[in-house]
């Protein structure tokens, strides 16, 4: 027997939830690709990897969140309370697993100042020892437009020649702090940087900002999605107890 009355409005408002919960996982899993694919470079002078963990959990959870709307479709149109019971099942798993998402995103953010400073201006003296460090860098200073990191009253491109052995003597920087892509003017540009041919600003207060804002998309993403859930699962459970 098909359900009537306020059960039926039930029905159409778990048929809606679900359409809604639908486009959120496509949202999370775009944002966590995002993550990933866009700016995973900056992972290795992050001194964490809850940055790239918050997104990988997102990306997982967004597929299946996906995957099982379409269980919550055909539980609320056929009215088979088993499938019901199973997706709130599923969605309550779903949604602890994306509230831990979302909250290390916000774990991230609180913790990424001394963590970032320190293992960035670790890493300053492996460049161009360490190739892993060095596409990291080049990849930051391109991106961010910016050099080096400031210590203490120094700008930030100053840090190269003071803490890394390949530029204490003709280079002073690397060729990424540089504005231009010509050969001739990036090498003067190396040995002679000035506000006119190179960037001179630090590339910390850069990517904390960038990751502090970042972590902030990610978390909330992952907690708006979380409380999404609930209502799906609200709903899935009072269709199952209206079913007969």
């Amino acid at each position: 027997m098909m359900v009537e009355g306020c059960a039926k409005g039930v029905k159409y408002g778990l048929f809606v939830a679900n359409a809604v919960i639908l486009v959120g996982g496509i949202v999370v899993f775009s944002v966590g690709i995002w993550t990933l694919s866009d700016r995973s470079f900056m992972e290795r002078l992050l001194g964490s990897d809850l940055y790239v963990s918050s997104a990988s959990i997102l990306i997982a959870t967004g597929i299946i969140v996906t995957i099982i709307s379409f269980l919550g479709f055909v539980g609320a149109i056929k009215e088979i309370k088993c499938m019901l019971l199973t997706f709130f099942i599923i969605l309550f798993m779903i949604f602890i697993t994306m509230l831990v998402g979302g909250i290390l995103g916000y774990v991230f953010r609180s913790e990424v100042d001394d963590r970032m400073y320190t293992e960035m201006l670790m890493t300053i003296k492996l460049y161009q020892n360490d190739t892993q460090v060095t596409d990291a860098w080049d990849a930051v200073q391109s991106i961010f437009q910016c050099c080096g990191m400031s210590m203490e009253k120094d700008p930030g491109f100053e840090v190269w020649s003071k803490r890394n052995a390949h530029f204490g003597g003709l280079y002073k920087i690397p060729a990424t702090c540089c504005k231009t892509k010509d050969d001739g003017l990036r090498d003067r540009c190396q040995k002679d940087p000035n506000e006119n041919n190179a960037y001179l600003e630090g590339c910390y207060e850069k990517m904390k900002d960038f990751v502090e804002k970042h972590a902030k998309i990610v978390g909330g993403i992952g907690v708006g999605i979380a409380c999404l859930l609930l209502v799906g699962m609200a709903l899935s459970c009072a269709l199952f107890c209206l079913i007969k």
